[in-house]
C-alpha cells in the first residue's frame, strides 16, 4: 500500500544533511534568519505533532460504538424443516437480520398463544410465574439473549422491585415467553445477531395481501428453510383476524404460484394479486416443512 507520503518523484529534491545554507539575495518574505532556522523547525515539528495527536483524538472520540444490545420483535414460531423442530422468530426494529432459536414443543406452544391471546383452560407456566410476580410486585423489565455456547443459547431476566434490579438465568424460551406475558422488550447481544442472524431484505422489498406480508427470498432464507427450488418469496408475517390466518397460512411459508402463476418476487406476487381483483378466492402454492401443498385464500371482504 502506498504511503500517503510519496517520495522519489520527478520534483522531489534530497536535500543534504548539515546546514542549511541561505541564498546571497533571498527574497524578503521566505529570507529566514540562520539562527532562527533551527529553532523555527523545532516548533513546526512540534505543532504538527500536536495537530496529528489531536486529529487521532478527534477520530476516536467521533467513532461511535455499536451498542451492547440490539432490541428485537417476536415474529413468531415455526417449525424447521430439516429437524422438525420448533423456531421461534426474532428479528430487529429495523427489519434487517432475523435471529432463528430452537426450542422445545411446549414453549413454542406457550409462545404461541401468547402471541396470537389464546386463552387456555389453566395456567401455563410463564403464566404462573408472571401471576406470582405480579402478585409480589416484582416487574419484568427487560429480557436479554447473552450468549451462545455449543449451540445452546442463554437468557437473562431483569426483575425490578422498588428500585432493585436482579438477573435471573433463563432458557431463552421460558424469558421470551414471560416477556410476551409481561409487555417486557427483548434484547440480543449485538455480537450473536451478527453472527448468527440471517440478513433479511430491505422493507422496500416487501409487500402485503389479505393479512400476507411477505418479502424476497434471499439465498440465505431459502437454505434456512431447506427450499432447493428457484423463485419463490417468503411469508414474514400472518395478520391475526385475516382471511390468510383463517385460510391457514404461516409465517415462513414459501409461497411458489398462485392460481398456476408462477411467483418469484414480490414484484410479481403484487400483480398476481392486481390481477385477480374480480377473483372471489385464489389458490396459493406453498412450500412447508419440507412439503409442497395448496391452500384456497378468500379474496372477498
Amino acid at each position: 500500500m502506498e504511503s500517503p507520503h510519496q517520495t522519489g518523484g520527478p520534483n522531489h529534491h534530497h536535500w543534504p544533511s548539515g546546514r542549511i545554507k541561505t541564498p546571497k539575495t533571498p527574497c524578503p518574505e521566505h529570507s529566514v534568519h540562520p539562527r532562527r532556522g533551527p529553532i523555527m523547525r523545532k516548533y513546526w515539528k512540534l505543532g504538527l505533532a500536536v495537530l496529528l495527536l489531536s486529529s487521532l483524538v478527534l477520530i476516536c472520540f467521533s467513532k461511535e460504538k455499536p451498542p451492547a444490545f440490539v432490541p428485537m420483535e417476536i415474529k413468531g414460531v415455526s417449525i424447521d424443516p430439516v429437524g422438525q423442530s420448533p423456531v421461534v422468530i426474532l428479528v430487529d426494529k429495523e427489519e434487517t437480520r432475523m435471529l432463528p432459536i430452537w426450542i422445545g414443543l411446549l414453549e413454542a406452544n406457550a409462545i404461541d398463544k401468547e402471541i396470537n391471546a389464546i386463552p387456555t383452560a389453566r395456567p401455563l407456566t410463564h403464566d404462573l410465574l408472571h401471576a406470582i410476580l405480579s402478585k409480589m410486585h416484582i416487574e419484568v423489565k427487560e429480557v436479554r439473549i447473552v450468549e451462545l455456547k455449543e449451540n445452546i443459547y442463554y437468557a437473562r431476566i431483569f426483575l425490578r422491585s422498588d428500585k432493585e434490579t436482579v438477573e435471573v438465568d433463563a432458557r431463552p424460551s421460558d424469558a421470551i415467553a414471560l416477556a410476551l406475558k409481561s409487555k417486557a422488550p427483548v434484547f440480543v447481544a449485538s455480537r450473536i445477531l451478527a453472527e448468527q442472524g440471517v440478513a433479511l431484505t430491505k422493507k422496500d422489498a416487501r409487500g402485503e395481501r389479505f393479512g400476507i406480508r411477505i418479502q424476497e427470498l434471499t439465498p440465505d432464507l431459502a437454505a434456512h428453510f431447506d427450499f432447493k427450488e428457484k423463485g419463490g418469496v417468503l411469508v414474514s408475517e400472518v395478520l391475526p383476524g385475516t382471511s390468510a390466518e383463517s385460510a391457514g397460512m404461516k409465517a415462513g411459508d414459501i409461497i411458489t404460484r398462485i392460481d398456476s402463476r408462477r411467483v418469484g418476487t414480490v414484484v410479481e406476487f403484487e400483480k398476481v394479486f392486481d390481477e385477480l381483483q374480480s377473483a372471489t378466492s385464489a389458490r396459493i402454492q406453498v412450500f412447508r416443512d419440507g412439503k409442497t401443498r395448496e391452500i384456497t385464500l378468500p379474496l372477498g371482504p
